[in-house]
């Protein structure tokens, strides 16, 4: 489960009933023989289960399916070992509220006709009658529905929200490399109409201020040299200030900053150190690369925390990040990753991903200098 706000109060609530079924049945004293050992083992495995897949105190260590899994097992283990306590069905909803965070619908209502089966078994099993059994059964059939519709509806909300993060962070980076790609066409525009211009009305300028130099005599002469010399002054101007405009670096840190800044649900920290800039090809590896990252941590990620360093030298280009994430113990490459590490490529480095699960995923994007 992601340690949201949302989702924090859910497991809290699910933990506190997890723990009043057993401090209800502790208190009750009415375990005994060897029914009572299985009762116990299985209930702590449940409760175990439930409090490391919360994410309140400790990293998830299993995916969704496993731990549903095993809180199906341990609950129902739990029911049918004494099903004269009524209460302890109260695990079997957990479990469906669960399965209904993290599993398809399929699989939830699975979950849930399973858990009935189980209800209406070891109601019998516990010798009520059968409009006890029927009416037993019914009841927790409806919470585990209702509690799985709830939390079904809540986590497709988050979904939701979710992608309109993701959305918005590319439509922002989208943005900033529009706004960053047309002052560099705007540069080079004004760059050639300089040339264009200026550089061959200057360079006709100075040859006929040559010519008039062979014909010219006495003080004229004097004038028409330092014509010649102003002229070819401004040539070399312009073709200094046609090379700093075609050369002039695109201002990385505060495209960065725009891609990066209030990302709903994740916070991110930026450090830019541009010692040496980066030509127009190389900043815009590094800021498509960065929207990648943002993107992938907030539709997979399941972080709270993204952490952005790049750096720009002598040594090359260096670009980290690190989340704390879920993690993956399979890194599996899709279009965005194979991406990446095109784009690595195609300014001659390479990308380094590293992940494990409950620690995050790294990137590292490295190329040596220009």
């Amino acid at each position: 489960m992601v340690p949201g706000t949302a989702e924090r109060m859910s497991a809290g609530a699910g933990l506190l009933a997890t723990l009043a079924v057993g401090v209800t049945t502790f208190a009750a004293g009415s375990l005994e023989g060897p029914s009572a050992v299985v009762w116990w083992v299985a209930y702590a495995v449940f409760a175990l289960t439930f409090a490391l897949d919360t994410e309140m105190f400790f990293r998830a260590l299993l995916p969704e399916r496993p731990v549903v899994a095993i809180l199906m097992v341990s609950g129902i283990t739990v029911w049918l070992a004494e099903p004269q306590l009524g209460w302890s069905s109260v695990l079997l909803v957990v479990t469906a509220a669960t399965a209904a965070y993290g599993l398809e619908p399929r699989w939830v209502a699975a979950v849930v006709v399973a858990q009935t089966l189980a209800v209406s078994i070891g109601s019998a099993l516990s010798g009520a009658s059968v409009p006890d059994v029927v009416l037993t059964t019914v009841t927790y059939f409806a919470f585990q529905a209702f509690a799985a519709l709830v939390i079904g509806s809540a986590r497709k909300e988050a979904r939701s929200r979710e992608e309109l993060a993701v959305a918005h962070a590319e439509l922002r980076a989208t943005a900033a490399v529009l706004e960053t790609t047309s002052r560099s066409a705007e540069r080079l525009r004004i760059a050639r109409e300089l040339h264009d211009l200026l550089g061959h009305q200057l360079t006709a300028l100075a040859l006929e201020l040559e010519v008039a130099a062979h014909r010219s005599t006495g003080e004229s002469l004097e004038h028409v040299a330092r014509a010649r010399g102003i002229a070819k002054d401004l040539l070399t101007d312009v073709r200094a200030t046609v090379g700093e405009l075609r050369d002039a670096p695109i201002g990385l840190e505060p495209t960065l900053r725009a891609i990066v800044s209030d990302v709903p649900g994740l916070s991110v920290g930026l450090s830019v150190a541009e010692v040496r800039p980066l030509d127009e090809e190389r900043a815009l590896v590094v800021v498509r690369c960065v929207q990648e990252i943002l993107t992938n941590t907030l539709r997979h990620a399941r972080a709270t925390r993204l952490w952005i360093d790049v750096r720009s030298d002598e040594d090359g280009l260096r670009l980290s990040a690190e989340d704390d994430g879920s993690g993956t113990g399979a890194i599996e490459r899709g279009n965005g990753l194979r991406g990446m590490a095109e784009r690595a490529e195609a300014i001659g480095g390479s990308l380094a991903l590293a992940s494990e699960p409950g620690a995050g995923f790294r990137v590292l994007l490295t190329a040596g200098p220009a």
